[in-house]
């Protein structure tokens, strides 16, 4: 699409001529614009055109990017007050307008407010961006990308976060999707289209699998019906096809082979080109404890879910990026959040049950508190095409989110009531500390400004902690200040993450590349290491790599500074950081610093490291002059070890050791390449044996 604006001669630095300008992304900046022809008259009074060329125009055009933005967002549920919250966090985003909002975005923010126009009135939510010059505009649920918001703000020249509606077409028809995955090689269930009744029963009557029927086009997330029977799955066709249970969405229907295994939601940011995963969460669909009663359309989450093991997280980012590069080939580049359903099958093979194409709700009420990034920088980053893993950093923390609905959801219930106890929650310690928060789903304010129950799903209440159990005790405690009658919540949220066995949590210091961690992590891909997460990166140097490493897979990274600081106030704050998330097992991969003895007691028998000799031989040396000192003194054999960390340097037990010969003429460089490698194995083997009991504080109390 082709546009056309003017611009000042100063806003194209300086220059007395100006012609065609090429803009290949959107650009923040003028200085990423490309002069192309520069024999135009000079600039006066009216300036010449300025002509730019790309799939999407540019905001500039209109007005200059901005760094204290207007933001328009349009949604009404908690999904939509979650990332309104997220964004005012950001010292960029000036105001949050949602169209048209709830009673939480109504109330809980000083830069957050409702605006009455509804999120699929196209016309008018324009006349309003342009009117205010919004700097960024985000589209929560589905139906306004499906009608085309994103290709009409960006049309008139606005930065819109979302897929087109072409790309959302993933969601959109159900149909398209699984025809989708087929031509792309994307595992999933065994499937047929169909839009005429008898075609479907007799693919029903002829199946040898239990079946899945799905409504293709929008249902607001219940067109799914799951009998389980024969005659149960004919009704259900009848039910979709000829009575039109969910409307015109079931003018086609998919009919798909009943999978058995775990689901888990894997969400991601995508750019176009470049998909950066979130971390893993599972919510839960059916209305009753013990997954029982009518689908919803969601009754609580939390996350990290600890059966997004590393390789199942590495197999899901491999089928998300193929997505992406399937739209890409067929000329409908996504950009925005895609969302994965998943269901991992008993033998751990992830299949994709269906596509979203935007947050997940109440996912996105324990993702987003997870984020450590700007949220106002990714959703630009991805509409710029200049998404990249480090820039998205999460918490070492975990969440949890119960949903408080109104009694009879998901059939008949009330509206009216009064809801109150959400000054309580505010008020609370763990309120006041951010470590829970209250997201409005169906709530309005009345002229009091009493907030009103005026929904099924009404408030998802979240808590952070350090873990899964530690989340989950500050939502429920959330909940019961809460007083809205009739209500209901599930008590049972994330009980399969507390069966079953907890993750060893490790944590990582380090100064350098990283290149043990990469072994380390490749060994958790690999399933070398199962039940082992990496769950923060700490170093004392802002330019490490090992951060970049870290981040790249989704693993929470901060930097330490030393400066003016003891070795024990700089390692007070690095224990710190380590026990808010969890750590059990501290690897010191590359960590060019003396630590302290009090370091030392408070991780005494939980914290190793690697030294590049076979010790005690050759203790208390670095890196080549170790190398050397071996070659000198004649040695056939050197190798790396793996020691637990005491006060005495590397003077530890041992826990592991790997060796390699020493050849005639061998030079500390050499040498050097031939111990490296065996340092992140010597990693891996150690930690099997602290998982297994074998050395370690489980070690003693065993014996």
């Amino acid at each position: 699409m082709d546009t056309r604006g003017r611009l000042p001669t100063c806003s194209v630095l300086g220059l007395p001529r100006v012609g065609i300008v090429k803009a290949v992304h959107h650009p923040k900046e003028i200085m990423n614009l490309c002069v192309v022809a520069v024999d135009l008259p000079t600039l006066a009074s009216p300036p010449p055109l300025i002509h730019l060329i790309d799939p999407r125009p540019f905001p500039f055009i209109t007005h200059t990017t901005q760094r204290h933005m207007e933001v328009l967002l349009l949604g009404s549920g908690g999904r939509e007050h979650a990332i309104a919250l997220k964004l005012a966090e950001s010292s960029k985003v000036k105001h949050v307008h949602v169209a048209p909002g709830n009673g939480g975005t109504a109330t809980s923010h000083s830069k957050v407010s409702n605006l009455a126009i509804d999120s699929v009135d196209l016309p008018k939510l324009l006349a309003f961006a342009q009117e205010h010059k919004v700097g960024l505009v985000v589209v929560g649920p589905e139906a306004p990308l499906v009608i085309g918001a994103v290709d009409t703000f960006a049309a008139a020249g606005f930065p819109c976060f979302g897929p087109t509606a072409a790309a959302a077409m993933l969601e959109a028809s159900k149909a398209f999707s699984k025809d989708f995955m087929a031509r792309h090689d994307i595992s999933t269930a065994k499937y047929g289209n169909f839009t005429k009744y008898e075609d479907a029963v007799a693919f029903v009557e002829a199946a040898d699998f239990g079946v899945v029927i799905k409504a293709s086009g929008l249902a607001a997330g219940k067109g799914v019906l799951l009998p389980t029977t024969k005659e149960e799955a004919l009704a259900g066709l009848k039910e979709v096809m000829l009575d039109k249970a969910f409307g015109d969405a079931g003018d086609e229907v998919v009919v798909e082979q009943f999978l058995e295994g775990e689901e888990v939601s894997v969400l991601a940011f995508c750019d176009g080109k470049t998909v950066v995963l979130m971390p893993g969460a599972q919510d839960h669909k059916r209305a009753l404890d013990g997954d029982q009663g009518l689908n919803t359309g969601g009754m609580g989450a939390y996350a990290p879910a600890p059966i997004l093991t590393p390789a199942l997280r590495a197999k899901a980012q491999a089928i998300l990026q193929k997505s992406v590069d399937g739209m890409a080939a067929e000329g409908t580049p996504y950009q925005g959040v895609l969302y994965g359903g998943f269901m991992v099958s008993k033998e751990g093979v992830p299949l994709v049950l269906e596509y979203n194409c935007r947050f997940g709700d109440p996912e996105t009420q324990v993702l987003l508190p997870l984020l450590d990034s700007d949220l106002s920088d990714v959703f630009l980053a991805c509409i710029e095409g200049k998404l990249t893993p480090e820039m998205v950093r999460w918490k070492a923390m975990s969440a949890s989110t119960v949903v408080v609905a109104a009694k009879g959801y998901p059939e008949a219930y009330p509206k009216g009531m009064v809801i109150g106890g959400l000054d309580a929650v505010q008020a609370s310690e763990d309120g006041k500390a951010g470590l829970v928060t209250v997201y409005h789903a169906g709530t309005q304010t009345d002229a009091q400004g009493q907030v009103l129950a005026n929904g099924g799903r009404v408030l998802a209440v979240t808590g952070l902690g350090k873990d899964i159990p530690d989340s989950l005790a500050k939502a429920y405690a959330g909940v019961k200040l809460i007083q809205m009658d009739p209500c209901h919540y599930r008590n049972d949220i994330a009980q399969k993450a507390l069966r079953g066995p907890s993750p060893l949590r490790i944590g990582v210091l380090g100064s350098t590349r990283g290149s043990d961690l990469q072994m380390v992590l490749d060994a958790m891909e690999a399933d070398e290491l199962i039940g082992a997460r990496v769950v923060l990166v700490v170093s004392n140097k802002a330019d490490a790599g090992i951060l970049d490493r870290a981040r790249r897979y989704g693993i929470p990274a901060t930097r330490i500074s030393a400066k003016g600081k003891t070795r024990e106030v700089f390692d007070a704050e690095a224990t710190q950081l380590l026990e808010d998330a969890g750590v059990e097992l501290v690897l010191l991969i590359g960590y060019m610093r003396i630590l302290s003895p009090a370091f030392c007691q408070r991780w005494k028998d939980r914290c190793m490291n690697v030294h590049p000799s076979l010790l005690p031989d050759f203790a208390g040396g670095m890196d080549l002059e170790v190398h050397a000192a071996v070659i000198a003194a004649g040695k056939t054999e050197s190798g790396c070890t793996v020691h637990f960390v005491t006060e005495e340097v590397d003077g530890g037990p041992i826990v592991v050791q790997e060796r390699t010969a020493v050849a005639d003429g061998e030079t500390p460089e050499s040498l050097k390449a031939k111990v490296q490698p065996l340092e992140g194995m010597a990693f891996v083997k150690a930690t099997q044996k602290f998982m297994a009991g074998e050395v370690g504080p489980m070690k003693k109390a065993s014996s």
